[in-house]
């Protein structure tokens, strides 16, 4: 019996082996990404989350137009700024996030006609599209990392739809904005 049980011993090792090797041939790949940039600065929000509220359908008036009631004002701003490279150079945000189809200015990602539209404070009836590079600060001379640090930009979020009067869906409203920073 201990003949069989010696001689088995190294099959059974050799079969445990090759259903191991089996299980372990799946392969995962990870992409790095990175990027090279002149100089670098922090973005930061006044907040994460802005809640417009609940509103009904006959509150929409004309398409692509924020209901009044639903803005609501928040900052994005810069900080731990390097220090320009030259005289004249920029700091720039650069808004991106999922919009509804044929409407590069108002943000959804759940797929109802209602979505949020952005403008800066300062121009309320400018709204901001998909890919828009807002400025910031410029540097001055000589270049210096306050030119940059600190700086804010007050925007506005509204609810918008692109159905006519009325025409809004009932339902919730996500729109995900990402601004990130970009130099000149």
């Amino acid at each position: 019996m201990r003949k069989i049980l010696s001689t088995m011993t190294p099959v059974a090792l050799l079969l445990l082996a090759a259903t191991g090797t089996a299980q372990a041939a799946s392969n995962a790949q990870l992409t790095v990404t990175g990027t090279v940039v002149a100089a670098t600065c922090d973005v930061s929000l006044s907040t994460n989350n802005l809640d417009l509220g609940n509103h009904t359908p006959s509150q929409f008036t004309a398409v692509a137009t924020p209901i009044v009631a639903s803005q609501k004002s928040f900052t994005v701003g810069v900080n731990n700024c390097q220090t320009p490279l030259s005289p004249g150079d920029t700091a720039n945000l650069v808004v991106t996030g999922q919009t509804l189809g044929g409407n590069p200015n108002i943000f959804n990602s759940t797929g109802t006609n209602t979505g949020v539209m952005l403008n800066l404070a300062a121009t309320p009836n400018s709204y901001i599209s998909n890919g828009d590079k807002l400025l910031v600060a410029t540097a001055g001379t000589p270049a210096a990392s306050a030119d940059f640090n600190g700086k804010t930009l007050t925007l506005q979020a509204g609810l918008a739809s692109t159905a006519a009067a009325g025409g809004a869906n009932i339902g919730a409203v996500n729109a995900p904005v990402l601004f990130s920073f970009a130099y000149n």
